[in-house]
């Protein structure tokens, strides 16, 4: 279930919308200034997302070791249960 979620909020973190192009629309200082401010923007935003889907895979990696080492953890206690299991069989067949 957790997985799903994680998926889901992948997906809708990366998708890559842009609500609007920087479009010249004339030759005047204005413009093109408004033009230049709305492409150095874009760059930040791009550069940012950049850092975070850096950051993300830095994240799930960390994760993916934690998830391995959890389950060597759950594999060994499961060995030392049926260990204990058959340990207390034989003590329990040894009085009846």
């Amino acid at each position: 279930m957790n997985y799903i979620y994680l998926t889901t909020f992948l997906i809708l973190f990366t998708v890559n919308v842009k609500a609007h192009e920087c479009i010249l629309s004339g030759t005047t200082a204005k413009e093109i200034t408004i033009y230049n401010t709305c492409l150095s923007q874009d760059k930040k935003k791009e550069n940012k997302i950049s850092l975070t889907e850096s950051m993300m895979k830095v994240k799930i990696n960390k994760l993916k070791k934690e998830n391995l080492f959890l389950k060597n953890k759950m594999l060994d206690l499961k060995i030392r249960f049926n260990k204990l299991n058959s340990i207390l069989d034989l003590y329990l067949k040894e009085f009846n």
